[in-house]
């Protein structure tokens, strides 16, 4: 244990009191005291229908604001509005990639145009909802049994659900997806790290290791 911790402190990554909350490097003396929540952390959303609440929420994730994932991950309303969101990011990357391929067609015309959107829209919907359950799955997973994570797979997912628009970053040329896949992995990093409880470190390794063996799979599976 003395030298894992050594180890860590020196790598740069800090272990968290599972009791206080308080990160720390070699030593630590825990307090027993679990830490008071901040008025704006302990505010409740706003009642009834609040979109605007949430795209704002969603923004200040995609920016690393800690608090916004510490508040998101307690709101259960953000799992609706996340999902909401992340399809209508999904809905945008599909039109913005395959409608102009669907308009190029020899046999284009508004039917099939119509035809081939709905049935995109569909599949790239379903495709995408699997593929960010078991992703998130899994890296909540790995931390749980690697890093003794203390948050739970709700907590993660709704953070994530509304921070997941800036995939939509695949739409600037040439250096799209790579803008997407860097701040993707930086907002994993940052929710893995607020809302499952582990050092910035390990969830750094955790959110590109799985980010790249995702997206390796997505460029080797058309080749077959």
């Amino acid at each position: 244990m003395v030298k894992s911790a050594w180890l860590l402190a020196h790598l740069g990554a800090a272990m968290r009191c599972d009791v206080c909350g308080m990160d720390y490097g070699l030593a630590h003396s825990c307090s027993g005291i679990s830490p008071a929540l901040t008025p704006e952390e302990a505010a409740p959303a706003p009642p009834g229908i609040a979109p605007l609440y949430y795209l704002r929420l969603a923004i200040n994730i995609a920016r690393w604001d800690d608090m916004a994932i510490r508040r998101a991950a307690r709101d259960p309303d953000a799992l609706f509005y996340g999902a909401a969101f992340s399809a209508i990011s999904a809905a945008i990357i599909f039109l913005g990639t395959a409608l102009p391929r669907i308009m190029r067609r020899p046999d284009a015309n508004t039917e099939t145009i119509v035809w081939s959107l709905l049935l995109g829209l569909t599949f790239i919907w379903v495709y995408m909802a699997v593929v960010v359950v078991i992703q998130l799955g899994l890296c909540h997973l790995i931390a749980k049994w690697f890093f003794a994570a203390t948050g739970t797979f709700r907590g993660v997912i709704r953070p994530l659900l509304l921070g997941w628009f800036v995939n939509c970053l695949i739409l600037i040329p040439v250096v799209g997806p790579l803008a997407a896949a860097i701040a993707w992995t930086a907002v994993l990093m940052m929710v893995f790290e607020e809302a499952d409880g582990i050092g910035r470190l390990q969830a750094f390794l955790i959110s590109a290791g799985i980010n790249l063996a995702f997206l390796s799979l997505q460029f080797l599976l058309p080749a077959r």
